[in-house]
């Protein structure tokens, strides 16, 4: 469940992609997830919150660009 200030973001967000023609079409709960698709045989090698996203990947950068609030994730699962 979002707080307030997260659910004002992600609504934000939701409009500006569904007007670019990419609207967001399905939602999970990372812990949910995860469980699922270990449950079908799926590794998961890496489960990126937005913390982990700004350290690796928007570190050092001059203009301050970084993912806010807690919406941003990235998973990558294998076989």
């Amino acid at each position: 469940m979002l707080d307030f200030f997260n659910r004002m973001a992600f609504d934000a967000l939701a409009s500006r992609v569904a007007a670019a023609g990419e609207p967001f079409v399905s939602f999970f709960e990372p812990k949910g997830l995860s469980q699922h698709l270990q449950q079908n045989g799926f590794r998961l090698p890496e489960d990126l919150g937005s913390d982990e996203i700004n350290a690796r990947y928007f570190s050092g950068r001059s203009d301050g660009l970084q993912v806010r609030g807690n919406l941003g994730r990235l998973m990558c699962a294998r076989t």
